[in-house]
């Protein structure tokens, strides 16, 4: 009899500290990993039909001259300001959800022990309903606008506008089995987040 794959989803809004206890995780324990965020990148790379679609609704300004990828500063400038340019974006990329579907049904297909699934977005897409345990992460905004501007070098105003665009975390709590204070030092952190894990996979 095969042994269920456990479905661990993280999310929480930007500059929370996600993607840096992940790593931390991914390094220690090596489980199954999604990040679909960054795979919404991949669907608008060149020559992909969101790539041309994108183009048509922002201009070709987006383009960069070297790589010709879509430079996602320049798009994160327009569409993080405006709630209908956002809208219009998510329909051009289109359903990521299958995307991630995939993922998840071939871990399940080959029996891994444990996948996470990364995911801003994770309650709001309904990706949680694949997921048997999810981690909200939460941080003071003042904490996480330093962040962000430093990691994304951003001015002040523009990295208060991308956390303004983003859902509030008590929004999300009770979809959450657990959610977890990103304010203090990443160290003390992870010890919480890794007994967490240890926990999870134990069951």
């Amino acid at each position: 009899m095969k042994n269920k794959t456990i479905i661990l989803g993280i999310t929480g809004s930007i500059a929370t500290g996600k993607s840096t206890i992940i790593n931390k995780l991914l390094k220690e324990f090596n489980p199954e990993y999604c990040d679909a965020d960054k795979l919404v990148h991949t669907l608008y790379e060149p020559g992909k039909p969101a790539y041309h679609r994108i183009i048509e609704i922002f201009g070709k300004d987006l383009i960069d001259n070297k790589t010709k990828y879509i430079d996602r500063q320049k798009l994160g400038g327009i569409v993080f300001k405006d709630k209908n340019s956002m809208k219009k974006l998510t329909d051009a990329i289109g359903n990521i959800g299958i995307e991630v579907k995939n993922i998840v049904d071939s871990w399940i297909a080959d029996n891994k022990k444990i996948g996470i699934v990364e995911a801003v977005n994770l309650i709001e897409a309904n990706y949680i309903v694949w997921c048997d345990e999810v981690w909200l992460f939460k941080v003071d905004d003042t904490i996480a606008l330093e962040r962000l501007k430093n990691r994304n070098n951003l001015s002040q105003n523009e990295a208060k506008k991308r956390i303004k665009s983003q859902v509030s975390w008590n929004k999300r709590v009770d979809y959450a089995n657990f959610t977890i204070d990103t304010d203090g030092h990443i160290n003390d952190i992870y010890i919480k987040i890794k007994k967490l894990y240890i926990d999870l996979i134990k069951n």
